[in-house]
């Protein structure tokens, strides 16, 4: 800066004193940036080798082998989305901070550059990325503790399938449609390993597409990356009711798994759940006023061995609404709703179900199945994390393409966060991609060179952190190399 003045004040606390900087805006500096943390995106790369992995499941995407390849343009997309840039325009914020670009394994292209690379990645394309981030994951997981490893690889598997809408305010973008809401959305279906916190799959369709027509190609392309990671372990397909349907069921014991699906309230559901003696409820885990049943039940032409788990929930009379449009309430028998709302019973019970192939012999196995699907929430994370923390909550382009190449950004952030934290954790639970961020990513530092070595230099709190971080993934380096 041009000018600096400070003015002294009294000693607050013995041995210290405050000063107050009085400055004056200087010449802009090229070597200090905003985004020093790409410097943990590069050693990953190094470590995991990301870019080698994304060219060789995404193959060649142009004619001319110039400029970035496939798997550098994925993962400069992802880098740009985990800066917390929600539009195409991040490129050119980016690529104008020529220090934090620099850091890079390879150059940031301008917006519109990008959109036309975006625009030539197909369906193959994007499945080579599901290949390659299988891989990564387990190149990742090989540098965990023995025990943990075991038990994420070697022990159940848990698939969960969901979908999220995105909403849009054009219906001239490429394949988008009102919902059921309202809305004019593209819908993104997801499938998310749950043990270790990655995506596995992900497709963007209209707002109206049908997880149960979709989900059995998703379900042979989990299975075969869950593989590809190295895990052996037998896997458990979860999904809402929206799945709910024979045929998904079918592929998944075709597959060889096992299934937990919601299923629809309907009439031979509520005569099962009449036939249930007071006696046969059990109480359910961490859930209060709440048990489950297994009912005399199985949806016709559905797999042998498929049973329905029912958990009711008491309720209130104040607790319930007549409005039609109440959730809670389309939960509730009609004859019991009528009942509390006439001021007849006091009480009624909110149902909901599960269908699963499962062997629940015991009590508490009946329990800890529900427990478990009832905490199917990671996957509810991963779209709420991409959604706030990498700009998946709109869709940028009026090409398909590009706003699928825009989801998998977002998607390849998230599972970027997830193998930075599995080599180098940020306290004890997971941290979403917007802590991550400010944590990490987005923090100033100026680039120094001194004896022909290029330094980056931080804030004293960030410069730990980094410096710790950096420490724990190049460790990783030499384990995975051993």
């Amino acid at each position: 800066m041009k000018t600096i003045s400070r003015r002294r004040t009294a000693s607050v606390t013995p041995g210290k004193r405050w000063s107050r900087i009085n400055a004056q805006v200087g010449e802009s500096d090229a070597a200090l940036t905003e985004n020093g943390g790409p410097l943990l995106v590069a050693e990953l790369d190094r470590v995991l080798g990301i870019t080698a992995a994304l060219d060789a499941g995404i193959g060649p995407v142009k004619e001319r082998d110039r400029g970035l390849s496939g798997g550098e343009f994925a993962l400069a997309m992802a880098v740009v989305q985990l800066t917390g840039e929600d539009q195409l325009v991040g490129f050119d914020r980016l690529r104008a901070d020529a220090v934090g670009e620099g850091l890079l394994p390879a150059p940031v292209p301008p917006s519109t550059t990008a959109a036309t690379l975006a625009a030539r990645f197909g369906q193959d394309e994007r499945e080579g990325i599901e290949t390659a981030c299988a891989q990564l994951t387990g190149r990742a997981l090989a540098a965990v503790p023995v025990a943990e490893r075991a038990r994420i690889l070697s022990g159940r598997v848990t698939i969960d399938l969901d979908a999220k809408d995105i909403e849009v305010f054009s219906t001239r973008k490429e394949q988008v449609i009102r919902s059921y809401k309202g809305e004019i959305a593209g819908r993104a279906h997801a499938a998310h390993w749950a043990q270790a916190g990655t995506v596995l799959v992900a497709d963007l369709l209209d707002g109206r597409s049908d997880g149960r027509t979709h989900s059995p190609g998703q379900i042979d392309r989990a299975v075969d990356a869950v593989r590809a990671a190295g895990a052996s372990g037998r896997i458990l397909f979860q999904g809402d009711s929206g799945y709910y349907a024979g045929k998904v069921a079918e592929k998944i014991v075709a597959r060889g798994g096992l299934f937990r699906l919601g299923v629809p309230r309907g009439k031979a559901l509520w005569r099962a759940v009449a036939a249930v003696h007071a006696d046969d409820w059990i109480d359910t885990v961490d859930y209060p006023d709440a048990q489950v049943a297994l009912l005399d039940y199985a949806p016709a032409d559905w797999p042998d061995g498929t049973k329905v788990i029912a958990r009711r929930v008491r309720y209130d009379a104040a607790a319930l609404s007549a409005d039609p449009r109440s959730r809670r309430s389309r939960t509730v028998g009609k004859d019991q709703l009528a009942l509390v709302l006439d001021g007849i019973e006091d009480t009624a019970y909110a149902y909901s179900f599960i269908a699963t192939n499962e062997d629940l012999d015991l009590e508490e196995e009946i329990a800890q199945a529900e427990w478990e699907f009832r905490r199917r929430t990671k996957i509810e994370e991963l779209f709420r994390d991409t959604a706030y923390g990498a700009g998946l909550n709109h869709l940028p382009s009026a090409s398909h393409a590009v706003n699928s190449m825009w989801m998998w950004g977002a998607l390849l952030a998230y599972n970027l966060s997830a193998w930075l934290q599995v080599l180098a954790p940020i306290g004890g639970a997971r941290r979403r991609i917007a802590t991550v961020r400010r944590l990490l990513v987005r923090r100033a530092a100026r680039l120094t060179s001194t004896a022909r070595r290029d330094e980056l230099r931080f804030a004293p709190a960030a410069a730990q952190l980094i410096a710790a971080t950096l420490a724990k993934i190049r460790a990783a380096r030499t384990l995975l190399a051993a």
